[in-house]
């Protein structure tokens, strides 16, 4: 029966319209959506256009600012410096005890005081010292040029090291530290729960306060290379000092033969030193080896003898 009504035409026609108007409901709720996509989309760029234009407005006011002088310039930065030097000083018209009361009267001058010191006073040699100074940094290059003064100037090395960034970083991380201290003592102050939750907040502060210590100890050590220079001075004794030129070739070859000369009879020192510093060794080993030497001998040729085979006469040929 339904079959039948299935292949009317008018049947057909029936189940068509409401196929038609689904599909008309739907375009048009398309198009509504569309329209408002497209009359939010105006909207929204009204919106964020002006805080666009606000920040380059910003932008552009504060580059104006910062060209016509109201912008305010980064304040140099005061630079730490690290100064580490050694000077190298022959003594030829003084000695080594007028050298050691000068520098002395040097120290107090400058402020400064003797780090270390070492000294070889050896009678018949020439003697020499070595002092380490710190000197304050601003009466470092006076104190430089004063102690170049009590000698003739061998050699001078001269380093700077400059930690700045350093200096900076520490004072940095120590700040951010002790503001995170604060806040874990407000935090302490302000927890009313069990006692485990105030052990954990209290093991934060120490690990904190312990960074912060470690960090100060730090820049103490920074500071202290900061303000005061280091000079190290070595002296020696040598009245026929006489500084270094440039030599012609004839001086050259006979500068070659002294020390050739001169490395020929240290090397003889060197080897009479040898002998007679290893002759009582030769008493005592040499003749327990000997003794060995003539036993192992005289076995040996025992032994060579009785393992030779006996010799038969020969015939007489005559008989």
């Amino acid at each position: 029966m339904i079959s039948h009504w299935i292949h009317r035409p008018w049947f057909r026609i029936t189940l068509l319209f409401p196929a038609l108007a689904i599909i008309f409901v739907g375009c048009g709720q398309s198009d509504r959506m569309e329209s408002s996509a497209s009359m939010d989309a105006p909207a929204s760029g009204m919106e964020f256009e002006p805080r666009q234009r606000a920040d380059a407005d910003e932008e552009g006011g504060a580059n104006l600012g910062a060209a016509n002088g109201d912008g305010e310039l980064p304040q140099p930065v005061n630079r730490k410096i690290v100064y580490n030097s050694t000077v190298r000083l022959v003594l030829k018209k003084t000695s080594l005890e007028d050298f050691e009361t000068d520098i002395e009267g040097l120290i107090k001058k400058h402020k400064a005081y003797k780090s270390n010191g070492t000294f070889n006073r050896n009678q018949g040699e020439n003697r020499s010292g070595t002092w380490v100074i710190r000197v304050p940094d601003d009466q470092y290059a006076d104190f430089l040029d004063a102690v170049k003064a009590l000698g003739v100037p061998e050699e001078v090395q001269e380093n700077t090291k400059d930690v700045t960034a350093q200096y900076v970083d520490l004072e940095a991380r120590i700040a951010n530290q002790k503001r995170l201290e604060e806040r874990i003592l407000g935090v302490l102050d302000e927890v009313k729960g069990k006692i485990s939750e105030v052990l954990q907040v209290e093991q934060q502060l120490a690990r904190v306060r312990e960074t912060i210590e470690r960090l100060e100890g730090q820049m103490r050590v920074l500071k202290d290379k900061v303000t005061m220079a280091t000079l190290t001075v070595h002296v020696r004794e040598d009245k026929d000092y006489v500084p270094p030129q440039a030599l012609s070739f004839g001086e050259r070859i006979g500068d070659t033969w002294g020390k050739s000369i001169d490395a020929l009879v240290a090397f003889g020192k060197g080897a009479v030193l040898f002998l007679v510093a290893i002759f009582p060794w030769l008493l005592i080993i040499v003749p327990p080896f000997y003794l060995l030497y003539r036993l192992l001998r005289r076995w040996i040729t025992k032994l060579s003898v009785s393992n030779t085979p006996p010799v038969l006469a020969k015939e007489d040929k005559s008989a």
